[in-house]
C-alpha cells in the first residue's frame, strides 16, 4: 500500500515534507526554521516523541504539533502526556494492512482539517495564552474577537441548574484539566462532558481528570443514573443522551450515525438534555475544531438555559466556540479560569 507520507504529499495544501527518523533530528529541523507544522510519532529511537515535544516547546511555543497515536491504553496515556507537554492534537495511527484508500480517507478527513485549523491558529503560544510575545501573535484571525471583560459572577449567583454540560474537541483535554482542577468539593450538580475522542482515550481522560478533582469523574456507561458530585464523560464512538425517569436522570448511549462528522457529538447530548430534562441547564462550549455544539446551544437557549463559551485568546482552535459566537447564542465568554469560577458559583 501507499505510505502515509506519500499520501500526505498528494494534498495541494502541502508542498514540501521533511522526514526526521527520530525525535532529536525533528528538534534540529525545527530549530533551523522554515517548518510550518510537525506531525510526530510518539515511538521513535534516540529521542521519543514526548521528549521531542518538550524540547521543541522550550524554544518554539507556536508551531502546531500533531501526533500519531496508537489506540491502546498505553497509547492513550502517552497521547494525553504529549498533549500536556504541548502537542496540539492527535490523529489515530492507521493500523498496518489497511488499504491505500483507507489511508487516504483517514488523512483527508482527520489530518488535513487539523493541519489547516492549527496553522490558522498560529497566533497563540501554547500554554501561555496571556503572555506570548507580540511577534508570535502577528498571524491572527481577521475576525478576532477580543475579550477583556471578566464574567460577572453575580449574574449566576441565583442560578441552580439541574445539569451542567461541557463540550470540547481540539485542545479539550488540557482545557478540561484546567477547569476541573479548579472545581471545589461543594459542586454537586451532575456534569456531562462530551470530548471528541476515540474509545480507550475517553476512559483514560476520565481517570486523569478524576485524580485532579474532588468530584468523581468516570466514563459514562449505558443506564448510568446521574449522581450528585459526579461527572460523566461520553465514551469514544458513542453518542450520550439523557432522560428523566421519575426523579432520576439516566444516561443512554447509542451508535446512531455521526453528527457534525463526530460520535460522540456535543449537539446530540445538548439537544437531548434540552428535550428531556426539567429545570435549568447551563452549558459550556470550549476549544475545538468545527461547529459541533451550535445546534445544541440553540436548543438550550430555547429552553431558557445558559450558554457560555471559551474566548478566542485561550482556545487552541476557536472553531466550536467561535461558531456559537457567530450565531450570538452565548450569554458569556471567558477564560477557562473564569468558566471554572462560574461552575463553582452555580454547582452547589
Amino acid at each position: 500500500g501507499t505510505t502515509p507520507l506519500e499520501v500526505i504529499l498528494k494534498f495541494p495544501e502541502i508542498n514540501e515534507l521533511k522526514v526526521a527518523s527520530n525525535g532529536k533530528i525533528a528538534v534540529e529541523f525545527t530549530k533551523a526554521g522554515g517548518i510550518d507544522f510537525i506531525i510526530m510519532d510518539l515511538e521513535m529511537p534516540v529521542m521519543d516523541g514526548i521528549d521531542a515535544i518538550k524540547a521543541i516547546r522550550e524554544f518554539n511555543k507556536t508551531i502546531p504539533i500533531i501526533i500519531f497515536s496508537v489506540q491502546s491504553i498505553k497509547g492513550a496515556n502517552k497521547t494525553l502526556k504529549a498533549l500536556e507537554y504541548g502537542a496540539n492534537d492527535f490523529v489515530q495511527k492507521i493500523p498496518g494492512g489497511k488499504s491505500a484508500k483507507e489511508n487516504v480517507d483517514n488523512i483527508k478527513n482527520d489530518l488535513i482539517p487539523r493541519i489547516k485549523a492549527l496553522c490558522l491558529r498560529r497566533a497563540i503560544p501554547i500554554g501561555s495564552p496571556s503572555t506570548g510575545n507580540t511577534t508570535e501573535k502577528s498571524v491572527s484571525h481577521s475576525s478576532s474577537v477580543l475579550n477583556t471583560d471578566s464574567i460577572d459572577l453575580k449574574k449566576y449567583s441565583m442560578v441552580r441548574p439541574s445539569l451542567i454540560l461541557i463540550g470540547s474537541s481540539t485542545g479539550g483535554p488540557e482545557a478540561l484539566k484546567k477547569v476541573f482542577s479548579q472545581l471545589k468539593s461543594h459542586v454537586k450538580v451532575p456534569i456531562l462532558v462530551i470530548q471528541h475522542m476515540p474509545p480507550i482515550f475517553t476512559e483514560q481522560l476520565a481517570k486523569m481528570l478524576n485524580k485532579l478533582c474532588p468530584l468523581t469523574i468516570i466514563e459514562a456507561s449505558d443506564g448510568d443514573l446521574l449522581r450528585p458530585g459526579h461527572c460523566y464523560i461520553a465514551p469514544g464512538d458513542y453518542h450520550m443522551t439523557i432522560f428523566e425517569n421519575g426523579l432520576n436522570k439516566m444516561i443512554k448511549l447509542n451508535q446512531d450515525p455521526k453528527v457534525c462528522y463526530v460520535r460522540p457529538s456535543v449537539d446530540v447530548t445538548f439537544n437531548s438534555a434540552a428535550a428531556n430534562i426539567r429545570g435549568k441547564l447551563v452549558s459550556f462550549v470550549l476549544t475545538g475544531m468545527g461547529s459541533d455544539g451550535v445546534a445544541g446551544a440553540k436548543s438550550i437557549k430555547d429552553k431558557n438555559g445558559f450558554v457560555l463559551i471559551q474566548d478566542e485568546q485561550t482556545s487552541v482552535v476557536w472553531g466550536m466556540p467561535g461558531a456559537v459566537h457567530r450565531e450570538d447564542l452565548q450569554d458569556d465568554m471567558g477564560t477557562l479560569d473564569q468558566l471554572a469560577q462560574v461552575i463553582n458559583e452555580i454547582g452547589h
